[in-house]
């Protein structure tokens, strides 16, 4: 009886230790599969800001202070430069080689400018911090809302973008391709984040803006554009046509507000 008490004894924690193992083994479960779901749904609330640019320059005049605040946050953004900037005629800026870059002997006048522009793109991306940039190399004039429209929803599918900066339309059709685009892409996953800025707000002389929505905020961005002076003052260097097209007094160049127009 002794020993059949002695058995019962010993049996019985070790048959409730077996019984709960499970249950302990679930709540302190420190897996990989686990935490790749935590890391995967911390990232799903994580932000990724895309700024889909008609031309070099346009980002800085219309958000350049914009841009600023978002990166001293730590937002992660992505620039996609959809145009070089490469077009020629009366109207449209002229460029020098002021960065003294390497530029083929005998290429045209628009590679030229599109070596240029482009180069300065890049320097003001240095500017700003960000080395996650893409430039597409369309020519002025080219870009189509349907190719806007494939760039932002590639980004959003394969690289997680779900916050979209872009122009409003205007009588630049580069811009207004940008405006399609999104609308294209508004339409299609109306659940995402979707910004607009006019390139000529500050103007004297401009096309009225068209954007996709009537609420917007003039943002006070003056605490973040020193960069942005920096940048402008890049794009300023390159152009032989002054102070027409980059005039600080007219207003392409200013250090608040910077009007957004916000849809979700």
């Amino acid at each position: 009886m002794k020993k059949t008490l002695q058995i019962i004894i010993i049996t019985i924690p070790l048959i409730l230790l077996i019984t709960l193992l499970p249950i302990l083994s679930a709540n302190n479960d420190t897996s990989p599969t686990n935490g790749s779901q935590n890391d995967t749904n911390a990232s799903s609330s994580t932000e990724k800001v895309a700024f889909i640019i008609p031309h070099p320059d346009d980002e800085t005049i219309g958000a350049g202070g914009t841009i600023g605040k978002l990166m001293s946050t730590g937002t992660r953004i992505h620039f996609e430069l959809m145009a070089s900037g490469d077009g020629e005629g009366a109207t449209l800026l002229n460029v020098t080689n002021y960065y003294k870059i390497d530029i083929p002997a005998n290429s045209s006048a628009s590679y030229n400018k599109k070596l240029i522009r482009e180069d300065s793109f890049k320097r003001v991306m240095a500017i700003y911090g960000c080395d996650d940039y893409n430039m597409q190399g369309y020519s002025d004039g080219t870009v189509t809302a349907a190719e806007v429209f494939t760039t932002m929803e590639d980004l959003y599918l394969n690289q997680g973008c779900n916050v979209f900066y872009t122009v409003t339309g205007d009588g630049n059709s580069d811009h207004m391709a940008c405006y399609q685009g999104m609308l294209m892409m508004e339409m299609k996953y109306p659940n995402l984040k979707y910004r607009e800025f006019p390139i000529y707000y500050y103007h004297a002389s401009r096309p009225a803006s068209l954007a996709l929505t009537n609420n917007y905020t003039d943002e006070s961005v003056s605490q973040y554009t020193s960069k942005k002076l920096s940048a402008f003052q890049v794009y300023y260097n390159i152009n032989t046509i002054r102070p027409i097209f980059y005039p600080y007094s007219d207003g392409l160049y200013s250090n608040s507000p910077e009007r957004m127009y916000y849809i979700n």
